[in-house]
């Protein structure tokens, strides 16, 4: 029979990797040094994480955006507001632990599920009722679904913020979020 885990493991790694990461960024966190900072072996560490970049999001993963965000009355204010936050999030984010997170979420679908079910589902969901909003407002086309033109605002952020490192002010913000808006407005109210 299997001796069962001990249940203060987790919490000495954990407390081990934030310290690591807060003394010495994310080069100081190897997982060596998190199972002697944590007083057990490698292959305790590595049963409950693979990877470095699993115990990292682990460590961080928790939604980022806020519980809710204003309605200022317009679909595009609203996102523009949204995504001027998104970008200063991200700018923010160490791009090493960014980098690592999105090459094992490339390499292994189990960890991006967990990924998209903790953090990313949770900060998109938040812009949703943004969507119902605007629906309700006769502002989008009824059979746009809002999650996918959502997806889609969040991938373009993402590529030229992280992959392009382009630095977007907020009235750039505000142009990008204008083409997405202009191509889910409904058809009557599109300019001629």
């Amino acid at each position: 029979m299997a001796r069962p885990r001990d249940p203060s493991v987790e919490p000495r790694v954990m407390a081990a990797a934030r310290e690591l990461l807060a003394a010495g960024g994310y080069d100081a966190l190897t997982m060596e040094a998190v199972a002697k900072r944590a007083g057990v072996g490698k292959p305790t560490v590595y049963r409950r994480w693979a990877t470095r970049a699993q115990l990292v999001f682990d460590l961080l993963a928790e939604p980022t955006a806020p519980d809710a965000l204003p309605d200022t009355g317009s679909l595009e204010r609203d996102l523009t507001e949204a995504a001027v936050w998104m970008v200063g999030s991200m700018a923010e984010t160490d791009r090493q632990i960014m980098g690592d997170r999105v090459g094992e979420m490339v390499a292994n679908r189990e960890f991006s599920h967990r990924v998209s079910e903790r953090q990313l589902g949770p900060d998109r969901d938040v812009l949703l009722p943004l969507w119902q909003r605007a629906l309700e407002r006769g502002e989008v086309q009824p059979d746009v679904d809002g999650a996918t033109v959502l997806d889609d605002l969040i991938g373009v952020l993402t590529y030229r913020v992280l992959i392009r490192h382009e630095e977007l002010d907020p009235a750039e913000i505000g142009r990008l979020v204008e083409r997405h808006v202009a191509a889910v407005r409904p058809r009557s109210s599109q300019p001629v």
